[in-house]
């Protein structure tokens, strides 16, 4: 009885031993406790360190060594029967402040009898590297409030509630008048030292603690919600959350320094004005700069009514075209400015138009397009009027609400120098014989025009060709029609659902259907079966050779695939196939399906390496050229992606509004449209500058001409 005793404690001692060897090394503090007393069964090397440090004290857990971090018994399971029960996490401080991930479950010991585990890690070094690590990320290191990274997630959530109806707010978005003097008088490190107090003293007032976010430089969000039940009205709303942030429009200064800075803030209510933090933002925006143009140190609420302030529209230019019934491209406008607002809004700099000419390739003008250009005082230059070819360009005119006599004067010296005119901005009621009689095209948007009245004035007009905007569908093309539109702007091309037939592809274009398979997909290209398919087709061959010898490929003497593949590498072989086998399948459809097309993908992945999230530049260049091909191939989406072997991503983006590349492509909608408010905040949003956008847009434009050129 004695030997088997004495077994039993050598196994038992050999157990506790081996736990001892695993447990050490890693610097686990690990104890057993069992019964009502907690008696300790076994303790790790350090766990018996922690004991050590009152060897006056019992050897047990309630009385020793849980004895310097007290909640640590509210985690023990110990007494549940014997049942096992699952590690439960938990984070707890000893005594000396430091910081330990623990767990406590049951098992049966060694001896066969129930058993309390706790197992502890201290994790005091990677919390503080954690929590400096986040910091980083989420705070602004200057004043010590979130940043505007923190501000994004933290109105994820908000998102999420306001899509159920759950959640209503304001966003307040401020700046300091008169920052700039103050760091241009007393430096930078006074300006600092002003933000950093400026907010001190707001986080210090408990209504703004916790709501307060810094963008960048002097321009800072207070972001408020609350249940929708919480106040009984919208005014009531309104009236309480200005009576909150009106507290912050005071005068903010320094001892010793002169000037002092006051706020300026708008504010934008959620969901009302948007349910996206961009759009909460650019309205808080609009809002903003209508205080500072009142005078500063006031808040004004944003309305719709101030939804016309376009701060950076002049950044860029667009290239629309003009179609005729058929699809085919008429002519194109060089759209710039927002193409609105007063004569000098829409004034076109020479650099502007110097740009949009060299991207369209006109520098010896001598193809047949022409090109309608909006009205600037320029045009009436002595230099511009001795050499702009008056039968290439159409001037565009933005009628003003109320067209005076100083008007027609400019329309009428327009018309003796030459110049064919564009009428924009009108509609029936104002289309007065005295106008019709000057031009030679007018613009009219079906949607916002009296059908009967614009019917009749179209038919009373047989020498002005009338030009329909925002034709966004087939059904809104054939009102146009019917209504006697010549031309078309907007995207028609595809047949309604109910009408559509699965186009069959002839015997030549299934060879580029074949080709665009192969080549879209991430997968290893199969340069065997390609070269099968371009051997089989000579015209296929020729056209492929022709495209990596252009210009835009930049390869010279190239005469076989093999050749081309060792000179650019299969990536750039890849994208290349894609493009000729797009024009090949859309040869008989709108050649702006192809364009469009090819810009896009071009403009897309010339900026994908600069987005503040990178975008894999070879998917990007994907998603641009198949965006519309489902329109050339008369499919529908799911249809052509049946089809074709594209990965998830491109799948998502091109199907749902939710994909990793789906607000790229609203981006692109966006710009040509020449919606310059949402292209200005996808380049505030991704870090772009806009300047820089602008001329990506025009080098793919000219990209794709030289592709044309083939």
């Amino acid at each position: 009885m004695g030997e088997k005793k004495s077994s039993k404690k050598a196994y038992l001692d050999n157990f506790l031993g081996c736990m001892g060897s695993i447990l050490d090394p890693q610097g686990l503090e690990v104890v057993a406790v069992r019964g009502k007393k907690c008696d300790i069964i076994f303790a790790s090397s350090k766990a018996e360190a922690r004991m050590a440090l009152d060897p006056d004290a019992a050897r047990g857990c309630k009385s020793n060594f849980s004895k310097s971090m007290p909640e640590l018994c509210e985690h023990c399971p110990y007494g549940e029967k014997d049942e096992k029960a699952e590690i439960k996490p938990f984070e707890i401080e000893d005594s000396s402040g430091r910081t330990y991930a623990g767990g406590c479950h049951m098992v049966d010991w060694v001896d066969g009898k129930p058993a309390a585990i706790f197992v502890l890690r201290d994790i005091t070094e990677e919390k503080e590297v954690k929590n400096r690590l986040y910091e980083l990320a989420y705070i602004d290191h200057l004043t010590g409030v979130p940043n505007r990274q923190k501000l994004k997630e933290d109105f994820a959530e908000v998102e999420e509630k306001i899509a159920k109806n759950k959640l209503t707010g304001v966003a307040a978005l401020f700046d300091l008048d008169h920052f700039k003097a103050v760091n241009d008088t007393y430096g930078h490190n006074t300006g600092d030292v002003v933000l950093r107090r400026l907010t001190e003293h707001l986080q210090a007032d408990k209504a703004f603690n916790g709501h307060l976010y810094r963008l960048g430089g002097d321009e800072f969000v207070l972001l408020f919600s609350a249940p929708p039940g919480k106040f009984a009205s919208e005014a009531e709303m309104l009236q309480q959350y200005q009576s909150l942030l009106s507290t912050a429009l005071q005068s903010y200064t320094l001892p010793n320094i002169d000037l002092s800075c006051t706020l300026s803030m708008g504010v934008s209510v959620f969901p009302k004005h948007g349910d996206t933090l961009s759009e909460i933002l650019r309205k808080a925006d609009i809002a903003l700069y209508k205080a500072k143009a009142a005078g500063r140190n006031q808040m004004v609420f944003f309305e719709d009514r101030y939804d016309v302030a376009q701060k950076f529209k002049d950044l860029y230019i667009n290239i629309q075209p003009v179609l005729l019934g058929s699809g085919k491209t008429f002519a194109y406008e060089l759209t710039d400015r927002g193409s609105g607002g007063e004569e000098d809004e829409g004034a076109v700099s020479l650099s502007e138009f110097n740009r949009a000419l060299d991207a369209l390739g006109l520098g010896d003008i001598n193809n047949d397009m022409l090109y309608f250009i909006w009205y600037s005082k320029q045009l009436l230059n002595p230099a511009v009027l001795g050499n702009l070819p008056k039968n290439k360009f159409i001037i565009l005119l933005n009628l003003p609400g109320q067209v005076t006599a100083n008007d027609l004067q400019i329309y009428i010296a327009l018309k003796k120098k030459g110049y064919k005119l564009a009428l924009a901005g009108l509609s029936s009621s104002k289309a007065t014989p005295e106008l019709l009689k000057l031009a030679d095209y007018c613009k009219f948007s079906v949607a916002d025009t009296n059908p009967a009245m614009l019917k009749k004035v179209i038919s009373a007009s047989p020498n002005v060709r009338f030009i329909a905007t925002r034709v966004d569908s087939p059904g809104v093309f054939q009102e146009a029609k019917a209504a006697g539109f010549h031309l078309y702007q907007g995207f028609f091309f595809n047949q309604p659902a109910e009408m559509r037939k699965t186009k069959e592809l002839g015997p030549m274009k299934v060879n580029y259907f074949r080709l665009l398979k192969l080549s879209s997909t991430d997968d290893y290209m199969d340069f065997r079966e390609i070269s099968e398919i371009i051997a089989s087709d000579v015209a296929l061959t020729y056209k492929l050779l022709r495209i990596l010898n252009s210009a835009a490929v930049g390869l010279r003497n190239v005469s076989n695939i093999a050749m081309a593949v060792a000179y650019i590498g299969e990536e750039s072989l890849k994208k290349w196939i894609a493009v000729l086998a797009l024009r090949g399948i859309a040869d008989d459809q709108p050649l702006e399906l192809v364009r469009m097309s090819l810009v896009r993908a071009r403009f897309g992945e010339t900026l994908a390496p600069y987005f503040r999230i990178k975008r894999n530049p070879k998917q990007v260049f994907m998603v641009g050229m198949l965006s519309l091909l489902h329109i050339a191939l008369d499919k529908s989406k799911e249809e052509l992606l049946a089809e074709i072997p594209v990965s998830e991503d491109i799948r998502q983006s091109l199907m749902t509004k939710n994909g990793v590349y789906s607000d790229l492509l609203r981006f692109y909608e966006h710009f040509e449209y020449a919606n310059w408010e949402e292209v200005t905040q996808f380049a505030k949003d991704h870090q772009l500058d806009p300047q820089f956008v602008n001329d990506t847009y025009i080098a793919a434009v000219k990209w794709y001409n030289d592709l044309t050129r083939t």
